[in-house]
């Protein structure tokens, strides 16, 4: 099954074909500017690839959380083909896709994902995949006391961060495992496709886990 797999979530947005293994993958510029970079890239890969969007077999996308902004256009840009291709779509948690960074371990793993207002996006999860608790927003004090013992910490929270979780047991994570992979997203979201999952193009939504600045300052959350 071809599957395209779509990552605007971080500062690093990217766009993957996936067929089985990964046929390609290729990234935007630093800066935030997936709402212009994403639907030319997703073209000229399709072309190089010599996939005709009529042969996609499903669409994967990162729900978030993340980026507000780089989310709602991956998101509904995802949902859009879907529904205009009749295409089936499966919405796959950026810190899932994430947990797949750091190299195998016998060390449960945690995304720390800076979330601006005093708080990071984070989620837990066994050494094997299975999420033991998560997604949510919280303050990085406060989970740094309800971290476990041993614990692998990775992503850009660690940059204001790290401070509050350095202490024996835990490992962190560099650079180079701090950005969503849209390969990732694609392989997931084929997995939850295989074990029987579809998602609604019409009611597929971001998952922002709390209210957006809009709504707060607008009083409706």
């Amino acid at each position: 099954m071809r599957v395209l797999g779509i990552e605007t979530s971080g500062t690093i947005g990217s766009v993957a074909l996936w067929e089985g293994r990964v046929v390609a993958e290729e990234s935007f510029q630093r800066g935030l500017v997936h709402g212009k970079a994403l639907v030319p890239t997703l073209a000229r890969l399709l072309e190089q690839a010599g996939w005709p969007k009529s042969s996609l077999g499903l669409v994967a996308v990162s729900q978030g959380p993340g980026s507000y902004t780089g989310v709602r256009v991956g998101v509904a840009t995802a949902k859009a083909l879907a529904y205009a291709l009749g295409c089936p779509i499966v919405g796959v948690p950026t810190l899932e896709a994430m947990a797949r960074n750091p190299s195998p371990s016998d060390l449960p793993v945690a995304p720390v994902v800076d979330a601006r207002w005093e708080q990071v996006y984070t989620a837990l999860y066994e050494p094997g995949g299975r999420r033991v608790s998560g997604p949510r927003a919280v303050r990085p004090e406060d989970l740094a006391k309800e971290l476990p013992e041993r614990v692998y910490l990775f992503g850009d929270g660690l940059k204001r961060y790290r401070a509050l979780f350095e202490r024996p047991g835990v490992a962190f994570g560099g650079e180079d495992e701090w950005t969503c992979h849209a390969r990732v997203v694609a392989e997931l979201g084929a997995r939850a496709f295989a074990e029987g999952r579809r998602d609604d193009p019409l009611s597929l939504v971001p998952l922002y886990l709390r209210p957006t600045e809009a709504e707060v300052k607008a009083g409706i959350a």
